[in-house]
């Protein structure tokens, strides 16, 4: 495997975490490809939107030497200390939330803070979406995340906090689904201030600089890695940004072809691009 140099910047969920296991987190195959990767002297760069107290969980089980990026690019973590946190303007935020239209707001928010994993809301869920979100906390197991339930602590975290990053739930029935696309345009048009990533049930909200893409610019010029190095995989919304900007770009076959169209290579697991970095295969990276 031609490794050394070579920096793999990777998403986790639907893409390191592809397919999923439960119990064990990442699939023995990608596990094996990850660290033998870094032993052979490459880079392994998480890039997620999940925040940082995840992320060290899943450097620690890899049992390497892993830097990362979080919360789509407001954080980057470098040999273990950081060397990039934002956080969104609390100003911007108010008004966000102050002027949002009653048919486009969702029917809950995850802010992802420098204290908490996440800090939702109690009185904005249903019932339904109440028991939705439990039952699907349980489901994950090993990828759950425990969130901070507190009214108060959402109100005076918008108004004064420490916010890396939004989610804007809207629910799992089609009519939810229509919402979200709706609120997804008319807040990419409203709040140029703002990055947008879009899903079918929710939309991640960043500042406008905080992408994957920046991240990973931040993080090779930081290191003075040579862009042509790095291959970047992802499988959703907020890849995109890193699909298009990088050349060495892969993207999961499961995706959706509006994600797939955006990336040079089509691969159904992580550990497939151990072909892309053998030098006697027609398919390796150029130097």
């Amino acid at each position: 495997m031609n490794a050394k140099g070579k920096v793999i910047a990777t998403d986790l969920d639907g893409t390191l975490f592809y397919p999923k296991k439960r119990i064990r987190m990442i699939s023995t195959c990608n596990k094996k490809f990850i660290r033998k990767f870094i032993d052979e002297g490459g880079k392994l760069l998480l890039v997620s939107g999940r925040n940082q107290f995840y992320l060290d969980k899943v450097v620690k089980r890899i049992k390497r030497k892993v830097d990362y990026i979080g919360c789509n690019g407001a954080i980057i973590k470098v040999d273990g200390k950081f060397i990039k946190t934002t956080y969104m303007p609390n100003d911007l935020l108010k008004k966000f939330f102050n002027g949002m239209p009653k048919d486009l707001k969702p029917a809950g928010i995850f802010l992802m803070t420098d204290d908490y994993s996440f800090v939702i809301p109690h009185y904005e869920f249903s019932l339904f979406n109440r028991f939705g979100f439990h039952c699907y906390q349980l489901s994950q197991v090993v990828y759950r995340e425990i969130p901070k339930i507190s009214d108060r602590l959402v109100h005076k975290k918008i108004n004064e906090g420490n916010i890396r990053k939004i989610m804007l739930f809207y629910g799992i029935l089609k009519k939810d689904k229509e919402r979200c696309k709706k609120a997804f345009i008319f807040f990419k048009n409203k709040y140029p201030e703002f990055d947008f990533s879009p899903y079918d049930q929710c939309i991640e909200m960043n500042n406008a600089s905080d992408t994957k893409a920046n991240g990973i610019k931040q993080y090779l010029d930081y290191l003075k890695i040579n862009h042509d190095n790095v291959m970047v995989v992802g499988d959703s919304g907020n890849d995109v940004s890193m699909l298009r900007a990088y050349k060495n770009s892969f993207c999961m076959a499961h995706s959706k072809e509006e994600i797939r169209k955006n990336a040079n290579h089509i691969i159904e697991s992580v550990h497939e691009l151990e072909k892309y970095l053998d030098d006697n295969k027609g398919e390796n990276l150029n130097e």
